[in-house]
């Protein structure tokens, strides 16, 4: 119970490392409010845990993070965590999409999404005393995409979207240290999720990524909300402006 009487939003709650954030954020005592896009995804989960709350909106847009956030405090009366996990590939934005329009949406959601929702939260966490925010990035922050995996045309924005990532948590995890406001990251090595279920059907895809991780296999989401719980918890009060790899050995080759 390390998040007992924490209140916390979770985006991109209703799958992947979103999803088991949130479950791994209850058994651990804390408060949860959770939001995605997909609306009916939240009410099958506040069917399964009737003491969430949860609000759909689309984090690239300023009026719906406002919302959100407004709301979970108005239901607690503080925020302690944010767990920025929304994000999607370009193979999300449609096999029609431009190369403009595949840059724009990821960096839309993946940047700019978690922007908005950090500062947001920071204008919530400062009226409390503080708080902690964990940001989603990717072993693909860090290292060139898998040519497995590549785009013919060689330019995919989703490395370049997590490497910002990295580097919007460093920046405020020293700007907001010193009002109690620490911010750190996660990078997670291929995981089993929705967003990686449309190429981990591919027998040979799914076997060279296996062998991508020194581990011999992808992860889970559960593994990398293992992570997430500690950064949110007091036991991680002295990590701030970190980014935690979740890799299975990848980034260390």
């Amino acid at each position: 119970m390390r998040l007992q009487g924490k209140t916390a939003i979770v985006t991109g709650a209703a799958s992947g490392i979103g999803n088991a954030t949130v479950r791994k954020f209850l058994e651990e005592g804390a408060k949860v409010f959770a939001t995605d896009v997909n609306g009916a995804a939240l009410e099958e989960m506040v069917r399964e845990f009737p003491s969430l709350e949860s609000l759909p909106g689309d984090i690239s847009r300023t009026e719906n993070v406002e919302a959100i956030v407004r709301a979970a405090v108005e239901k607690w009366g503080r925020l302690d965590i944010l767990v920025n996990s929304a994000g999607i590939t370009a193979r999300n934005v449609g096999p029609d999409a431009s190369l403009e329009e595949r840059w724009d949406k990821v960096m839309e959601v993946n940047v700019k999404g978690s922007m908005l929702m950090a500062h947001a939260a920071v204008q919530a966490m400062r009226k409390s005393g503080g708080g902690v925010i964990v940001n989603l990035s990717s072993v693909m922050g860090f290292t060139g995409y898998p040519t497995a995996l590549a785009f013919s045309d060689g330019f995919n924005p989703y490395p370049s979207s997590k490497g910002a990532i990295c580097q919007l948590t460093r920046d405020m995890g020293v700007r907001f240290a010193a009002e109690g406001i620490r911010v750190n990251a996660v990078a997670p090595g291929f995981v089993h999720t929705s967003l990686t279920a449309n190429v981990t059907q591919n027998p040979e895809i799914l076997a060279t990524l296996n062998g991508l991780h020194p581990a011999g296999r992808m992860g889970t989401a559960e593994e990398v909300a293992n992570v997430i719980a500690f950064l949110a918890s007091d036991e991680a009060s002295f990590v701030n402006g970190a980014v935690w790899m979740v890799d299975g050995g990848y980034s260390a080759q």
